[in-house]
């Protein structure tokens, strides 16, 4: 017998309210070292020869018989298990990515849909830095609609890639984020701006961060304590003054390096009452995404 899970439209959170479900109870920060996927095996060579054929770019037969890795299923796996323990499961698991896996043999999403409890297990990707703002909606979504009572985005990003780039563009090493949403945990709310021009990101940035923190707090900030971390999409520059003191990461993990800082901070005690705004872009989309995080507002 087969299971066939269905889909609807998503829950749409009301104006001047935060989104409806679950809040963030646990973020978890690891980066791995070499792992032992392998991507120069015959089946791979001709799968990725035809990838690059069509693109102007050639198969580095070289680069991938030295190239080890992670696949976003390892690193999945070795995320979930390092969790803290929880009596609820994981209703909707949803995995976040920049990069293209390493081997495609190995989907995350078939691996978290083994988990006891998961209804719905799926991938989000093409979006650049903002790939993971777009999985914590959804998974969000999911919840609300559906009365689930935990869920997890994984945010991962792996650096063996078989071809040429540009230097710099490949993630740093291999990494994962987990965001653990459940019940009791720090409400969030979020914005979004697309097709910005470029020659216009900072308007983009402050309409973004402004439909956030409105969704819950229509006076605007006041007083409220505000840390704003940017990822590497945005400039320090381009996020307003009025939002408080920014912080640009740009640690060379371009999905998960700016919710592993958020990881650090989240580890920490909160003022109560502060807020924690994530913002990233995609330039090359013109997307603009932000995340406000209540901290002690529960």
């Amino acid at each position: 017998m087969t299971d066939v899970y269905a889909t609807a439209a998503p829950v749409t959170p009301a104006p001047g309210g935060r989104m409806a479900g679950l809040g963030l109870v646990e973020v978890a920060h690891r980066q791995f070292g070499p792992g032992g996927g392998r991507i120069d095996d015959p089946f791979s060579e001709r799968h990725f020869t035809d990838l690059t054929s069509g693109y102007g770019m050639t198969y580095r037969a070289d680069v991938a018989a030295r190239s080890r890795g992670n696949t976003f299923a390892a690193m999945s796996a070795a995320l979930v298990d390092g969790l803290a323990p929880a009596p609820d499961p994981f209703g909707v698991a949803v995995v976040a990515h920049a990069t293209p896996d390493l081997d495609c043999r190995y989907a995350a999403a078939t691996y978290l849909s083994d988990l006891p409890g998961v209804l719905l297990s799926f991938a989000v990707s093409e979006n650049g830095g903002c790939t993971p703002f777009t999985a914590l909606r959804l998974a969000g979504a999911y919840t609300a609609r559906h009365s689930l009572r935990r869920a997890v985005v994984l945010v991962l990003d792996q650096s063996t890639l078989p071809y040429d780039l540009a230097p710099g563009v490949a993630p740093a090493g291999d990494a994962g984020v987990a965001l653990v949403l459940g019940e009791g945990g720090d409400s969030m709310s979020f914005g979004h701006v697309a097709g910005a021009r470029r020659t216009n990101l900072s308007g983009a940035v402050a309409e973004a961060i402004g439909q956030a923190i409105g969704q819950a707090l229509p006076g605007g900030v006041g007083g409220t304590p505000v840390e704003v971390l940017a990822g590497p999409g945005v400039e320090t520059g381009q996020v307003p003054a009025e939002f408080g003191r920014v912080t640009r990461i740009d640690n060379g993990f371009p999905c998960s390096g700016l919710w592993s800082a958020l990881a650090t901070r989240f580890g920490q005690p909160a003022r109560p009452g502060s807020l924690t705004v994530l913002v990233d872009a995609d330039p090359a989309r013109g997307d603009v995404s932000a995340c406000v995080i209540f901290r002690g507002f529960r």
